[in-house]
């Protein structure tokens, strides 16, 4: 039987794929359309709402793997290999902190409330500040194309492994029930 990630860490990694995944179109849309737009409240809200979830699962995912340590690769997996993917990891895990914190703080100096769900208001903790609102609204939109970039990578480890290698390393993250039949 082929190690892989308990179901925890399982459904955490695919938590944060599916707010990733409906997030960056949401960006996308939402930074693209006109001030009238109608609903364009309820996107960025949206938007603040998975960013959040990201957030909380993202530092539950590093404290968790402290506790549930990662399956060990299969021994097909090259050195390089191994070491390309830790570093993706922990990039990865930095720009899922960094995104969600740069755009949040960016928001309240704008003195733009989040409304999570688009029902729960969200305390205000800063003073607005156009000059921040600002500085942290660039650092955050730095940080999608560190995000484009990541998954991007991500996904071609995937196919590699998946298409070129067929190791089975991508059955890791997936329930044994998957890859049954």
């Amino acid at each position: 039987m082929q190690a892989r990630y308990s179901a925890t860490n399982q459904l955490l990694h695919w938590i944060t794929s599916a707010c990733m995944m409906a997030t960056l179109p949401l960006a996308w849309v939402m930074t693209n359309a006109k001030d009238d737009t109608p609903g364009l409240g309820a996107m960025y809200n949206w938007h603040k709402t998975l960013g959040l979830i990201v957030l909380l699962a993202t530092a539950f995912r590093l404290v968790w793997r402290f506790i549930d340590k990662p399956p060990a690769y299969p021994p097909s997996v090259a050195r390089w290999d191994r070491a390309l993917a830790h570093a993706t990891y922990g990039l990865f895990y930095l720009t899922l902190l960094w995104m969600p914190i740069t755009g949040m703080v960016m928001s309240m100096f704008e003195d733009h409330p989040t409304k999570l769900f688009n029902l729960i208001s969200t305390p205000q903790l800063f003073a607005p500040n156009d000059k921040l609102a600002d500085q942290f609204g660039e650092l955050h939109a730095a940080g999608q194309w560190a995000v484009y970039a990541l998954i991007l990578l991500h996904i071609a480890g995937v196919v590699f492994h998946l298409v070129a290698k067929k190791d089975g390393v991508l059955g890791r993250m997936l329930p044994a029930q998957a890859l049954e039949g």
